[in-house]
């Protein structure tokens, strides 16, 4: 692996005998997302290569791939097919294969919208589908634990969004502590996109009745569950 953190995969190169890469689709901490197409059926999946070896990540692996498993019903999820072991810079690492969501990564499509900023009924829109999502994965007794716009993709459909979220992280806390976290991360999205600090004070009332000057406390009295927050996004008065 270089020192930028990328195993510089390029189109045409072999994943196993079964999938070769077609481009390069994102990165964080742990590892890369890959395009690729399976040879056999010219079927276009994702690939999520772990940075850490197998013997490093195996527990952890195991943990993750699970629980994808356990919420493959939930409509958000990225839906989980089967993982694989990689050798690549002489070693073996994990590499989970997914369903290729054609949606963009959030983070980039917010650079479509001037300034960054989508605008206030957009934002809601979105923040309703993605509430309604993690509500799924809340009635299963799981959760996310972290929310952000660079695991989020998006797809449009007319005034809809369709969503899938990716990178669930077990942090070590109580389920209920993890849940009541999701909730703070969907209410501080959506102060982020619709610009954050700088133009807060000039959002609508129905931004600032979910955002609550982004304070954590208002945000859980108010919405102690995801199931509260949904509840006022689909009956609030404008």
């Amino acid at each position: 692996m270089s020192k930028n953190n990328s195993f510089g995969l390029s189109k045409g190169d072999r994943l196993t005998w079964r999938y070769e890469v077609i481009e390069r689709i994102g990165a964080g901490t742990e590892g890369e997302v890959y395009k690729i197409r399976e040879k056999a059926t010219g079927l276009t999946r994702a690939a999520k290569l772990y940075f850490k070896s197998k013997e490093h990540n195996s527990k952890r692996f195991i943990r993750y791939a699970r629980k994808l498993d356990a919420l493959r019903d939930c409509d958000i999820v990225v839906k989980y097919l089967h993982a694989e072991e990689v050798w690549i810079n002489d070693r073996f690492i994990y590499c989970l294969i997914s369903e290729y969501f054609a949606g963009a990564i959030l983070e980039d499509m917010l650079k479509g919208y001037r300034g960054g900023r989508m605008p206030p009924f957009e934002a809601l829109n979105l923040i309703h589908a993605l509430t309604t999502g993690i509500e799924e994965i809340h009635a299963r007794k799981e959760f996310h634990g972290d929310l952000h716009k660079g695991n989020i993709f998006v797809e449009r459909n007319g005034v809809f969004f369709r969503l899938r979220t990716i990178d669930f992280h077990e942090w070590g806390r109580t389920p209920a502590t993890e849940r009541r976290a999701d909730v703070l991360a969907i209410a501080r999205l959506l102060y982020d996109i619709v610009g954050g600090r700088d133009h807060y004070k000039k959002q609508p009332q129905a931004i600032r009745d979910i955002c609550m000057g982004n304070r954590s406390d208002l945000i859980l009295k108010k919405f102690p569950t995801v199931f509260h927050l949904r509840a006022h996004l689909e009956t609030f008065e404008w």
